[in-house]
């Protein structure tokens, strides 16, 4: 007993931090696509690209970026966890071989996203599926964000359609 006690809190200290990729891990993907995420239980965009500013009623927003430049540009001075994905991105315009798509969902605070699967849906297209885990709260609910690094060997996708519980965006890469 005091052996599995063991191996449980070193298994739990190795991961500490690392919850992203043990999602990204389990995620269903074409064998051609690498894929990483990361949850944020916050909103780490500026005010004008938040999803409060979207229209009454949405309760998923979607955006994708091609470069460090424009994803920086939408994040908030204090939005430490998602720069720090962010600098880790080797993105299509500049050089490298990712593109990033920032999914937003109002949902209970009881509530994360994390990445459920990948596939193609085209040539240049791609479907991102999001599941909504844990246990809801009665309480208002708030912005969670999963940042998701796509890198395709096919090359960067043309669209991306993100579905979180039945409600699908689509966004141009």
């Amino acid at each position: 007993m005091k052996r599995r006690a063991v191996v449980i809190g070193v298994c739990a200290a190795v991961t500490a931090g690392c919850t992203d990729r043990l999602h990204d891990v389990a995620a269903s993907t074409p064998g051609d696509i690498d894929v990483r995420s990361r949850y944020i239980n916050e909103d780490p965009l500026v005010e004008s690209h938040r999803l409060d500013t979207r229209p009454a009623g949405t309760e998923t927003h979607v955006l994708s970026f091609r470069s460090a430049e424009s994803a920086n540009g939408t994040l908030s001075s204090d939005a430490d966890d998602a720069r720090t994905f962010v600098s880790e991105t080797a993105f299509v315009d500049d050089g490298g071989r990712a593109v990033l798509v920032l999914v937003q969902r109002l949902a209970s605070p009881g509530i994360d996203v994390r990445l459920g699967s990948v596939s193609r849906i085209g040539d240049r297209a791609l479907r991102v599926g999001v599941d909504e885990v844990g246990t809801p709260i009665d309480e208002e609910p708030t912005v969670h964000t999963l940042l998701v690094r796509l890198v395709d060997e096919r090359g960067p996708p043309e669209r991306i359609t993100v579905s979180v519980e039945g409600d699908r965006v689509s966004v141009s890469v």
